[in-house]
């Protein structure tokens, strides 16, 4: 006989489903909107279903516990893992379908890892963590873009200057290759355009890479009042 359709395992399920209030403990469903499962945490030799103590049992809706065991995508208990600009609409969000540029990397221990987007990933880590990074890169975009734009930008003699917080930036063209200098560091590598010049510009300050390199050596920044 099936021991899931003894009498003891039905009075056993009822008293667990019971003391846990008659609702899924991790979506909160009750039992007027699902029907209600209990599941093991854990498996003892030789134990049958309704011998184990209720500290090893736990209620869980059909849905979230074919989650738990696996057997569809789990909506509770992902944690974020990373994320990589992929540049273009490329990539897939593996929850809902929909096209990506951003790729948000989550891991459950019953399903591995997924690549997910924005919202999905807020929705599976219940959290704000990709929408804070999504806000963050749109304000780094844009004082970007303010940059590279700046009408203080002063050009002379095929040199483009400005100055940025505390560092003096020079980006010279020289036949039609542009090579950047930034308070007197100069850059061996050339960019094929002004705006591309700028933008690692930017790119080296904001990062504190520069900071680093300068305090690392040695080299002095002078303090603009």
């Amino acid at each position: 006989m099936n021991q899931y359709l003894s009498n003891n395992w039905k009075e056993f399920r009822e008293y667990i489903i019971d003391i846990d209030g008659n609702k899924c403990t991790m979506c909160g469903k009750s039992r007027k909107e699902t029907v209600l499962q209990v599941h093991h945490k854990r498996y003892i030799k030789g134990l049958k279903p309704w011998e184990y103590g209720a500290k090893d049992c736990v209620t869980l809706c059909r849905g979230c516990h074919a989650s738990e065991h696996g057997l569809i995508k789990p909506k509770f208990g992902w944690e974020y893992v990373g994320e990589e600009d992929l540049g273009d609409l490329i990539g897939t969000c593996e929850h809902c379908g929909s096209s990506l540029r951003y790729n948000f990397y989550i891991f459950h221990q019953n399903w591995g890892t997924i690549e997910v987007g924005t919202y999905c990933c807020d929705n599976l880590t219940d959290s704000t963590i990709a929408s804070n990074m999504m806000e963050s890169q749109r304000k780094y975009n844009d004082r970007k873009t303010r940059f590279i734009k700046s009408k203080r930008w002063k050009t002379l003699n095929n040199v483009s200057r400005i100055k940025q917080g505390n560092f003096d930036i020079e980006i010279r063209n020289v036949n039609s290759n542009f090579f950047m200098k930034i308070h007197g560091l100069k850059s061996s590598v050339p960019y094929l355009s002004l705006n591309e010049a700028k933008t690692k510009a930017f790119d080296v300050i904001e990062s504190g890479k520069l900071s680093e390199y300068m305090k690392k050596h040695n080299i002095k920044i002078a303090q603009r009042k």
